[in-house]
């Protein structure tokens, strides 16, 4: 398997949170031409709804566990049954039918800058996502009436990370976008956790498809894509699996009885700036090696051609889900997440 790695700025990225500067609003000066080369990439980082940058803002989609609303919060739920399945539960959830996450509030992205030569530069980004997640308890099995359902809800906070190169452009790119005198070269995977920090914990990410790409991901902020030539590229109707391992480190972890399982995994695909889609993992045992837990999803692409999209392996703690004691159980979830490309089927 193919391990994907841009080891020459590796060592610039180590440097970003002792000697790089932080930003976390745009450059205010309306006239370009006097901005700073830090200014200029800080423009298109930091400018989310200016369409001057859309092609770099697909790059850094670091929203995508937002389900947006209750309508999308349609899969990616298991039913443990009552709560004698559930001895280590406090507050058991019982028939849990669905759930989700409504982000309510992305902060600003704060960012570190590092000159790594004249012609390169490395920016570390950093975001925080607020809101809250939901989850749905089935009260009446035999009814579908609106009033048979129970929401419960928790507080969350996630913060994603990820580090970028940008490049200088040619002097003929400048000359036809003034604004674009820098361009994204590379990307590292984002990488998420809930605040306060997880107990669960990704270790490792194996990426195959029907049409013959096979990757393996271990350090998702020291893993940078190339944009031109890394990015993991699927052709429509390409199936990809997804087969993650991840540990659980909770002291009161909430068992699954049928499978052992002590979190759940999403799988979110097809993510942009538009659209959002996810399945459930399933649990296929522990890894006899590490010990880790082993989970599994797929999808098959169908997404636009040559676009941008993002795939987020999504971890939350089985106590996130099916306790409602926010003190013991809060929010408690990790997440990777990849860009990649998707061409013409025909």
């Amino acid at each position: 398997m193919k391990k994907i790695m841009f080891n020459l700025i590796i060592i610039a990225l180590g440097l970003f949170l002792i000697i790089g500067c932080e930003k976390d609003s745009a450059p205010t000066s309306g006239d370009y031409t006097n901005l700073t080369d830090q200014e200029l990439v800080e423009q298109s980082l930091l400018n989310e709804n200016d369409p001057e940058f859309e092609d770099i803002q697909d790059y850094l989609v670091d929203w995508g566990i937002d389900d947006g609303s209750e309508a999308n919060m349609y899969n990616g739920f298991s039913n443990f049954g009552g709560a004698i399945n559930l001895p280590k539960i406090l507050s058991p959830i019982d028939n849990v039918i669905r759930f989700g996450r409504k982000i309510n509030q992305r902060f600003p992205r704060k960012i570190v800058y590092r000159r790594i030569s004249e012609d390169s530069i490395a920016v570390s980004i950093e975001r925080v996502l607020a809101g809250r997640i939901f989850i749905f308890q089935k009260l009446d099995t035999l009814s579908t009436e609106t009033d048979s359902f129970k929401i419960y809800t928790k507080p969350l906070t996630h913060r994603v990370r990820r580090n970028t190169i940008f490049v200088r452009r040619s002097n003929d790119e400048i000359i036809r976008h003034p604004r674009r005198r820098w361009r994204l070269a590379a990307i590292s995977l984002g990488d998420g956790i809930s605040h306060p920090d997880p107990t669960v914990e990704i270790h490792q990410v194996t990426v195959e498809s029907s049409g013959g790409t096979s990757l393996v991901f271990t350090d998702p902020l020291g893993t940078m894509l190339s944009i031109s030539d890394d990015l993991p590229t699927f052709t429509q109707g390409e199936v990809v699996t997804i087969t993650t391992l991840v540990s659980n480190s909770s002291p009161n972890p909430v068992i699954n009885p049928s499978t052992g399982a002590t979190e759940i995994l999403l799988l979110h695909f097809g993510l942009s700036r538009i659209h959002r889609a996810r399945k459930q993992f399933l649990y296929m045992g522990v890894d006899p090696t590490t010990g880790y837990h082993i989970y599994q999803g797929q999808w098959t692409v169908h997404e636009p051609a040559y676009r941008a999209f993002h795939a987020v392996v999504d971890v939350i703690d089985n106590g996130t889900i099916y306790d409602d004691d926010s003190e013991m159980y809060p929010y408690n979830s990790a997440t990777w997440g990849c860009p990649y490309r998707v061409l013409n089927g025909n």
